[in-house]
């Protein structure tokens, strides 16, 4: 089984922490690696092994080993001077051979550009593959599936909601596929059986979260804003997410926030934001209830699908913690 990495950046280098390793419920997580950066990473991982790391910046994907020393690198061919917002995504995958990139053109180069998704050869930067998406996004995220095979990318276009495709590497390069949902990905299942997904209700300013099976994307279960504590009377918006993801096979960690509903006979100044964490069956889509009291309004909970989670301390390193 591969080592399950994840990764950090400061400004001049990339901390790989692998959560193979087992440790003491609250404690701090040790950095398995380090690798040093030219610049400062935008996004960035590390190969299961340990052995390099990825990062892109404004300018280039960059591939470096333990030292720093750079194996091999990619250059964007941006503008100088960029149309809009927008950062370039890596991911490895499972097995390490493949460095995937997405690569904002539109952002990085004007009209007439529309966003790239790239694989490479991670030991010598060569490309395997390249398709143009069609969409023109401000930033991707990656899912690799626990086959060895597959991966997911949700490209955030803003305004315009999220595009989601699916794609595998053969003989002939990248083999993409686009979901036709009108919804934003946030998380895979453990075994890779389902995805977590989030999309507007129609006809109106809710949301409610969609459990589908994986590959076909058929919906399976729906979490409505009501389920989830929605009252027209107690909030004035309401909106699930930031933080939505396996807490195991079975639960999820779903997050709301929002402001609440003014309280006009109270004179004294009112904190209306909100941020509540709730555990959701994913199997039936019964909430569970609220998190443990000290997690329920922290909005640095990230879930990693083996019973776990991390938070953030004041010291900047990551805590992990079990039910």
């Amino acid at each position: 089984m591969s080592r399950r990495v994840l990764t950090k950046a400061t400004h001049t280098a990339i901390a790989a922490y692998d959560l193979s390793r087992l440790i003491r419920n609250g404690s701090l997580m040790e950095r398995a690696a380090v690798f040093p950066s030219e610049a400062s990473p935008c996004d960035h991982a590390a190969a299961p092994d340990l052995e390099c790391a990825a990062y892109t910046t404004d300018d280039a994907l960059i591939c470096v080993g333990r030292d720093g020393g750079i194996r091999w690198r990619s250059d964007f061919d941006a503008a100088p001077e960029r149309y809009m917002n927008g950062a370039a995504a890596c991911a490895f995958s499972l097995r390490g051979d493949v460095v995937w990139l997405y690569r904002p053109d539109l952002a990085m180069k004007g009209p007439g550009h529309t966003d790239q998704w790239l694989a490479f050869d991670a030991a010598t930067g060569a490309v395997l593959g390249q398709v143009d998406l069609g969409s023109t996004g401000h930033g991707a995220y990656h899912f690799v599936h626990p086959d060895g095979e597959q991966i997911l990318l949700n490209v955030g276009q803003g305004q315009d909601g999220a595009r989601v495709y699916r794609a595998r590497l053969d003989d002939t390069g990248i083999v993409v596929s686009e979901y036709v949902w009108d919804a934003t990905l946030f998380d895979l299942s453990p075994d890779g059986g389902r995805v977590m997904t989030v999309r507007e209700v129609r006809g109106g300013l809710l949301e409610e979260l969609v459990i589908r099976t994986f590959p076909e994307g058929r919906e399976d279960v729906v979490v409505s804003a009501e389920a989830l504590g929605y009252d027209e009377d107690r909030y004035e918006t309401f909106f699930i997410g930031y933080i939505v993801g396996y807490l195991d096979a079975d639960t999820a960690i779903v997050s709301v926030h929002g402001e609440l509903a003014e309280d006009e006979d109270d004179e004294e100044a009112q904190d209306l934001d909100f941020h509540h964490n709730q555990l959701v069956d994913v199997r039936t889509g019964r909430v569970l209830g609220p998190m443990p009291s000290e997690f329920f309004s922290r909005n640095d909970v990230m879930p990693l699908g083996d019973r776990s989670w991390l938070t953030v301390g004041s010291n900047g390193g990551w805590y992990r913690h079990t039910l």
